[in-house]
């Protein structure tokens, strides 16, 4: 590959980047086949219903009040001894080491018991069912087993937890019956960016129709939805809603969140509605995390931090260095800029000199002379404004490490490098050629040449197979007994998957960005490329 190819390839993955850099920016603008699941006779859960499953599933109070559990003697948080450990996902109840965890659907509950220990007790009641989690006694009085917690919760919460049980065991998943697995995605359709999500919807519809060719998923075809993003965050939300809640998908997959990220990920929280690989510059990290959202690539903040690790480790004498961030008024380069700020705290590189400056507004020589004397600059806006504020530094005689987010730039900025500026610059890039696996290339272009499908927008076209690759394999491994909290799960359990196409994906209980971190490269203004520097960097 000569030097004009590399240039290309790598610039070609940036396409996808860019695309959500101008979603998100028209967005601030515009804001500053299956069977029709109606037959299937069931009903959301209610707010009351959804915040007592997440205390029976992961022991979590949804109003932030700790709950805590007894066991011999130890106190824990609930979360490690979770209801759904020992009583199934579904209720159902359980054996594990010689111990018994009965069923706990409320039509159970509801009729009268003698357990093979003798213990005899009546049905239990709103409060004889509080008494048996909070003191450990059934309806008659008797002790339960010394396994069985005891929980400290809230009246409310207790009220939570027996609202939900009056459904586990009859809660219908959305979109998933015996033969098919519904999904949907969210793609622009209009406008600017209509070719790239037609494209990405081809590769989607594409990929699904081969797995189904197979066999599907444990016999399940997945069928394919789409709602078309809107004029700006809140159209896209309501859209993404008719998508959720009228066609009821399993989960959503691919497709873009950028301009309508919080929204989204709201949505995706309250509907309780796994989201797999949507593309986007400006990842959500909620506290508490959002279980339902995984990212595949990273986001502005974990490129930036990615940067200010480089950065950091580089080997210096002296004093910590002097470092200013410079950031057009926009909601992903403010992101980049709190990112190196944050960062830069928690590295040790000294403390960030911001400045800010309206797009297309930046005065590059007035910016030079107030930022003269500083070691390093992150600098975040257009490749035009970038080479313009390097140029006027080299002709200043004043000559600084640039770290620069590939996402950001253009293909302006290898050409306009000084001289005077040789090993003084680097990019941050979200992916790079070289994760492109034989394998992964040739499975494909398989699917490219089989379905017919036009080489366009190929960065997104990858983005678009490598969501589908991991929702597949999360779905594999969720098994046969196929729930949502098993996908999430599931999917919690990645480590360093090879997609073929991205960087090894690896997500957590605590991490929702699967490729954390960025490829740095450096600008040669020499030969007119991009040179290895640092390779992979991670962003925390």
């Amino acid at each position: 590959m000569n030097r004009t190819q590399r240039l290309n390839a790598l610039l070609c993955a940036l396409a996808l980047f860019a695309a959500a850099f101008a979603l998100a920016r028209a967005s601030a603008a515009g804001s500053d086949a299956g069977q029709s699941p109606a037959g299937q006779q069931r009903r959301a859960l209610t707010p009351q219903e959804r915040r007592g499953k997440a205390i029976y599933l992961r022991g979590e109070s949804p109003s932030g009040r700790e709950i805590e559990a007894a066991v011999s003697d130890v106190t824990v948080p609930a979360s490690t001894v979770t209801c759904a450990g020992c009583h199934g996902l579904r209720g159902e109840g359980k054996t594990e080491a010689g111990i018994t965890a009965g069923g706990l659907a409320w039509p159970t509950l509801l009729k009268p018991h003698t357990h093979p220990t003798g213990r005899a007790h009546g049905p239990f009641d709103d409060a004889s069912f509080a008494r048996a989690v909070t003191a450990g006694v059934d309806p008659a009085g008797n002790r339960l087993a010394a396994a069985m917690p005891r929980f400290r919760m809230s009246a409310e919460d207790m009220a939570d937890l027996a609202a939900y049980l009056r459904r586990v065991g009859s809660e219908v998943e959305p979109g998933l019956s015996e033969t098919a697995i519904r999904v949907g995605t969210i793609l622009p359709a209009r406008g600017a960016l209509a070719e790239t999500g037609a494209a990405m919807r081809e590769v989607l519809a594409a990929y699904f129709e081969e797995l189904n060719a197979r066999g599907g998923v444990y016999g399940r075809r997945v069928e394919l939805r789409a709602a078309e993003m809107g004029a700006d965050a809140a159209a896209t939300a309501a859209a993404a809603r008719r998508l959720v809640e009228q066609e009821e998908v399993f989960a959503l997959v691919g497709g873009m969140s950028a301009g309508a990220d919080a929204e989204l990920a709201a949505l995706a929280r309250e509907t309780e509605t796994p989201f797999v690989g949507p593309a986007t510059l400006l990842p959500q990290h909620d506290s508490p995390v959002n279980r339902q959202v995984f990212y595949l690539l990273p986001g502005l903040g974990e490129q930036a931090g990615a940067l200010v690790n480089f950065y950091a480790r580089r080997p210096r004498p002296g004093a910590p260095p002097r470092v200013a961030v410079v950031y057009a008024k926009s909601a992903p380069a403010a992101a980049a800029a709190a990112a190196v700020e944050s960062r830069c705290r928690e590295a040790g590189c000294g403390a960030v000199q911001k400045v800010s400056f309206e797009p297309a507004g930046l005065d590059a020589a007035a910016l030079v002379r107030s930022l003269k004397g500083a070691d390093a600059v992150f600098f975040f806006g257009t490749g035009r404004e970038e080479v313009g504020f390097i140029r006027e530094a080299a002709a200043a005689g004043w000559t600084p490490d640039i770290l620069l987010l590939g996402a950001l730039t253009s293909g302006d900025l290898v050409a306009g490098v000084p001289a005077a500026f040789k090993d003084k610059v680097f990019v941050a890039f979200p992916t790079v050629p070289s994760d492109i696996t034989a394998a992964g290339l040739a499975e494909f272009r398989a699917l490219q040449e089989k379905h017919k499908l036009a080489a366009r927008h190929t960065a997104s076209q990858l983005a678009a197979y490598a969501a589908a690759k991991v929702f597949a394999e999360a779905l594999r491994r969720s098994g046969r007994d196929l729930s949502r909290e098993k996908l999430l799960t599931s999917l919690e359990g990645f480590y360093d998957f090879e997609t073929g196409l991205t960087p090894r994906v690896s997500f957590g209980p605590n991490r929702r960005v699967g490729a954390a971190g960025a490829n740095v490269l450096l600008v040669d203004p020499e030969k007119k490329e991009f040179a290895p520097a640092g390779g992979w960097v991670k962003a925390y």
